[in-house]
């Protein structure tokens, strides 16, 4: 039996922000490669754009948790009546998912997938975390203490404010569905989320997109009511390895569990760009993300029953030789 424990991190810099070792499962030097906010608006309104299957617009919001004393820069995509920034939302409530980025990442480096989860009918929000994005990396200023303890306050934070129909995400707030909330996390964001639903029963249904693994037995054991995870891990990651750290963190989970394998990929992969992939291989792990975690939260959060169909081990072999799904459902 592993115990828990709490991480620790080294700083990350480079073209892609390549990581640099993984010492257990509890220190790791890693981050996700960046893009700039320029870019954002080239690909939601032209440009080479994540296909979405219906209109989606995209809001920026800058949120206040006095509480806490955390400003969260939060960029929202969601059901649109015609694409584009600040576009009027579509008529009709809809469930809500929120990102956490990795270590030294950002906010708007998961569009392969945030626009089209919009686009099928999800409401989408992805804060910077104030201790540990882009922009603190780059001063040398990132935080042990806030990696440790507070990205979790801000995803329930963002949750509460998303929705509330008067306060100050009420344009978005107002076209959100249902209390609870689906989590996807990377890397470092992989292990916010698993903890953040572990507090938060409200995160019912969560994607761990290659996670940090600082988890023990008894960190899952007794889960009331009971969550929905699916893990995906590629076997090219180096930073985070699938056979070492992804499989073992499956083991420790209670069902419904799915375990994504892609074959080949890499730890960047997972997000919108990583120049160690050739353009075909880095499309390639995208889709095969993008299928899985768009039909968990439609099966799980949505109840579309018919998205239990994607969600097999068949429906994996017949994508082809590089993916497997394992599912546990009890």
């Amino acid at each position: 039996m592993r115990a828990s424990r709490e991480p620790s991190f080294g700083h990350a810099r480079g073209d892609c922000n390549r990581a640099e070792g993984l010492a257990g499962r509890a220190a790791a030097r890693y981050a996700t490669p960046m893009r700039t906010g320029a870019l954002l608006l080239v690909l939601l309104l032209g440009g080479a754009a994540p296909t979405a299957a219906h209109p989606v617009g995209v809001a920026t919001l800058a949120l206040e948790d006095a509480a806490r004393g955390r400003r969260l820069v939060t960029e929202v995509w969601y059901p649109a009546r015609a694409t584009g920034r600040d576009a009027p939302p579509r008529a009709g409530r809809f469930p809500l998912v929120l990102v956490a980025h990795g270590h030294c990442g950002f906010r708007t480096n998961y569009q392969y997938l945030t626009v089209p989860l919009a686009g099928e009918g999800f409401v989408v929000a992805a804060p910077d975390f104030p201790g540990f994005n882009k922009a603190v990396c780059d001063a040398g200023a990132e935080s042990i203490g806030d990696i440790a303890h507070d990205p979790e306050g801000d995803l329930a934070f963002l949750r509460a404010v998303l929705h509330e129909r008067t306060g100050p995400g009420a344009r978005v707030a107002r076209h959100v569905r249902g209390r609870r909330a689906g989590l996807v996390g990377h890397s470092l964001g992989g292990y916010v989320v698993l903890r953040a639903a572990l507090a938060d029963p409200a995160f019912s249904v969560v994607a761990a997109l290659a996670p940090l693994d600082v988890f023990g037995h008894d960190d899952f054991a007794h889960l009331s009511p009971r969550r929905t995870f699916l893990l995906a891990g590629a076997t090219g990651d180096r930073t985070l390895p699938y056979a070492t750290v992804t499989v073992p963190l499956f083991a420790l989970l209670p069902p419904r569990a799915y375990l994504l394998e892609i074959v080949g990929g890499s730890h960047s992969g997972f997000t919108d760009m990583d120049s160690t992939l050739a353009p075909a291989a880095l499309a390639r792990q995208q889709a095969l993300v993008r299928r899985y975690v768009t039909a968990l939260f439609a099966r799980w959060l949505a109840h579309r029953l018919g998205a239990a169909r994607t969600l097999t081990p068949g429906d994996a072999a017949a994508q082809g030789p590089d993916v497997a799904l394992t599912v546990r459902l009890r």
